[in-house]
């Protein structure tokens, strides 16, 4: 059976006005754009969304605002993760309150906390939070989890799941294997394919803000068992995310979606702001999507 917050999420954008603020209505459109795409959900307050360039207070409003624009129309999932438990827990509480489905949060970062300080942060919000939990393994950017340590984890009642941002898709099968009725989210983009084939139950990731009627495609094709398309769409996919490597994930992703009319300002400094000539190449590499797009109907 699948599980009910499976699928394809899109890691969601913040939009910012020409002040730096949170952009009101460019997230309503963003919102609409996710459900108009048929995404199972979105994953608000991530990395994708900027949220460590951000206040508490900032992320809090964010996760209210996407919340009050999406009206059960589409699963959210918080990303609540900070460095100090108590910032986890008070985010936490918003989530619970705004309506989200669950929770999820990074392993805490910059300080060489050690292991046993690191799984006491992911029970203690597993224990006090109202909402269930996804824990985050990216071992590229913290300390990544040992298998038994996310089967540990994974055996708390209120642990359901985990976002693997890893290219080991061995280790991606190998807790599927370990625990089967966990929620496997992959985490890379360029190897949602992989990851679904591997037994991922879905994925979270940045480019689906903007083609993510893309990889919905490749998640159907794949329970279809027709491989060969899937990945003829992950190579379509992955054109534009060699483009987004080199100018930028996060400035160059709100520029695409500023290509789709979906106005998202500028990546906090210290991000780039993009050139005209990244337009222009940002502009070339996405057309065959949306090309792909229009004739779909």
């Amino acid at each position: 059976m699948t599980p009910p917050l499976a699928g394809i999420y899109a890691a969601l954008l913040t939009p910012f006005n020409t002040k730096g603020e949170i952009d009101p209505a460019a997230t309503e459109a963003l919102v609409a754009f996710q459900i108009q795409q048929g995404l199972a959900g979105v994953y608000v307050g991530g990395s994708s969304g900027e949220a460590m360039a951000q206040s508490i207070a900032e992320r809090a409003d964010y996760l209210r605002l996407v919340a009050g624009f999406a009206q059960g129309q589409i699963k959210l999932i918080a990303h609540v993760g900070a460095v100090a438990t108590d910032d986890v827990l008070a985010l936490a509480a918003v989530a619970a309150d705004a309506g989200y489905d669950t929770i999820s949060a990074i392993t805490p970062y910059y300080y060489p906390f050690s292991r046993a300080e690191v799984m006491a942060h992911y029970s203690d919000i597993a224990e006090r939070a109202a909402l269930p939990l996804v824990i985050y393994n990216f071992p590229a950017i913290t300390a990544g989890f040992t298998l038994a340590e996310m089967a540990t984890l994974l055996d708390h009642p209120k642990i359901i799941g985990v976002k693997h941002t890893s290219t080991d898709m061995y280790m991606l099968e190998k807790i599927k294997r370990r625990c089967p009725n966990a929620l496997i989210y992959n985490g890379y983009d360029e190897m949602c394919l992989a990851g679904l084939v591997t037994g991922a139950d879905g994925a979270i990731g940045t480019t689906y803000n903007f083609m993510g009627d893309l990889f919905v495609e490749i998640e159907r094709l794949v329970k279809a068992q027709q491989t060969e398309s899937a990945r003829s769409l992950q190579i379509m996919a992955n054109a534009v995310i060699d483009v987004l490597v080199e100018v930028g994930v996060m400035p160059g992703s709100k520029g695409l979606l500023g290509i789709m009319g979906i106005p998202m300002g500028d990546a906090r400094r210290p991000f780039r702001r993009l050139t005209t000539s990244d337009h222009d190449r940002l502009a070339a590499a996405v057309q065959p999507i949306l090309d792909w797009r229009t004739a779909r109907g």
